[in-house]
């Protein structure tokens, strides 16, 4: 029997490595009347804040402050836009023109003014990007009316159009041709409320308030976003005070929830943890064989040892809030006799080795608890942590056969086309599945209006998806952020999106 140091034990060990570091930082809380800085603890470094070429959540986060969109969906229901850059908009009768009307006194970070060329600009873009194509699903073309009023063309009704639109970073054009690729990316110029000010390479990131912003300057004015892929330690800076907001693993709740000078915020997600294999390779080609390895993992087991019980399980991609669930769609138990007779079928006898398994640091021991449960029908695998970009580049190019991960398709269930797509595949379909009826399918729900309509075809694909245990989900976990107790914040909506324009002291 292998030992086992039980997490509790590996905690307390990181914690008296790391008291050290922050010691003279002094506690957390405290009198923050005045202040205007605020110290926002990430995962991992960004490799690019492009607008729409991203493809993490740290980039995503950060990219929020620079940038700003047409529209926003409301805090407390998201089904509300409310005005950002467009002051107002229309929908034409046919349901394939959009006209935006522009604010007239938005500028970007280096003084320039927003026009409707800038709008176009983007939304070509993002037509282009591999990454975040599919916000601007369905564009077709647009014309511009004048500086402040642009014409947004669909090729044919596409449902989710207008919802998507907040999340289109608005670009500068003037400043992608005079910077050059390569310096657009990395030293980002957005007309949201904070400026891009300098990047240290895996330590920090920082910004500044930008004062012209056309909502009004922020009040936080400069903002560092702390790299500390330790988790224990992003806790322990919460407690002395070195870090003001971050996102926080479920393992520190225990050490931090009684501090009164720390404050613990959940939010619901779509974001679900899943093992991803690829479909082009044997024996994750073979259906029965997928289907085995959904039977075989203990999710319970997973929510309780992985995310100290802050999930909920689920096999499935599409939450039941999401449009086009239903109870209908397959769902997977742990189910160990049931995986050996499907790994039988698929004509895997006696125990088979898996190869590697890669992973990022940060999915560590989700893998190792997918590693015993395999290990448990019969499947051997060795695990290989990788730094978190070189992974990516990894599932990029289908350069694995099985991995563990967590990822997030939030927005309009058609989002969920970048997992299951065949023009997604080298980008968020890590399964690499190709289904030409499939892909089908998720056109026609775009073009379908009513929304009951829709719901029917999405039903219909996630029945298929399921069927064919394109992966194996395994939960959907609850995002935890802990913030400073005099540090102010707005109601975080689904997935913890969060602007610090709409942060205080």
């Amino acid at each position: 029997m292998k030992k086992k140091i039980s997490k509790a034990a590996v905690l307390l060990l990181s914690l008296t490595l790391v008291m050290s570091l922050f010691a003279s930082c002094g506690g957390g809380g405290g009198d923050t009347e005045g202040k205007t800085s605020l110290v926002v603890a990430v995962d991992n470094d960004y490799a690019t804040l492009h607008p729409c070429n991203w493809s993490t959540t740290v980039e995503q986060r950060m990219n929020s402050q620079i940038y700003d969109t047409l529209l926003r969906k409301n805090y407390e229901d998201q089904t509300k836009l409310e005005p950002r850059v467009a002051e107002k908009w229309e929908v034409s009768k046919d349901g394939k023109c959009y006209t935006f009307h522009l604010r007239d006194d938005v500028t970007f970070h280096n003084g320039t003014k927003l026009t409707a060329e800038d709008i176009g600009f983007t939304l070509d873009l993002y037509a282009k990007s591999e990454y975040q194509g599919a916000v601007v699903e369905g564009f077709d073309h647009y014309d511009i009316v004048d500086d402040t009023t642009i014409k947004v063309y669909t090729k044919s009704v596409y449902a989710p159009f207008l919802d998507s639109m907040d999340q289109m970073f608005i670009a500068s054009k003037a400043y992608f041709e005079k910077a050059g690729k390569d310096k657009f990316a990395q030293e980002p110029v957005g007309c949201g409320p904070y400026k891009w000010v300098s990047h240290e390479d895996g330590n920090k990131a920082d910004f500044e308030a930008y004062e012209d912003y056309y909502r009004g300057a922020p009040q936080i004015k400069n903002v560092t976003f702390k790299i500390i892929s330790d988790v224990a330690s992003m806790g322990v800076g919460i407690q002395t005070g070195e870090v003001d907001f971050a996102e926080v693993d479920p393992s520190v709740v225990s050490t931090i929830k009684d501090d009164e000078n720390v404050a613990l915020e959940e939010a619901t997600e779509t974001t679900f943890g899943f093992v991803a294999m690829n479909t082009e390779k044997a024996p994750y080609n073979n259906v029965k064989f997928r289907q085995a390895i959904n039977y075989a993992i203990d999710r319970q087991g997973i929510i309780k040892s992985v995310q100290e019980g802050y999930a909920t399980e689920n096999s499935n991609l599409l939450t039941p809030d999401r449009l086009g669930w239903s109870e209908d769609q397959k769902s997977y138990t742990y189910d160990v006799d049931k995986a050996k007779a499907l790994l039988k079928e698929a004509g895997i006898k006696g125990k088979y080795d898996l190869g590697k398994m890669y992973v990022a640091e940060q999915y560590k021991t989700l893998a190792e608890v997918v590693q015993n449960n395999l290990e448990k029908v019969g499947l051997t695998c060795k695990i290989e942590i990788l730094e978190f970009n070189a992974y990516l580049n990894k599932l990029r190019q289908g350069d694995f056969g099985i991995t563990a991960l967590q990822m997030s398709l939030e927005g309009d269930t058609q989002q969920v086309a970048m997992a299951l797509c065949t023009q997604y595949v080298g980008q968020a379909n890590n399964a690499r599945y190709s289904n030409p009826e499939i892909d089908q399918l998720f056109e026609k729900a775009v073009t379908t209006i009513k929304e009951e309509d829709r719901a029917k075809v999405y039903d219909e694909i996630f029945q298929k998806v399921q069927d064919e245990a394109v992966y194996a989900v395994l939960y959907n976990p609850t995002m935890l952020y802990a913030r400073n107790a005099g540090l102010k914040i707005h109601s975080l909506p689904v997935e913890g999106v969060y602007y610090i324009y709409d942060f205080s002291w």
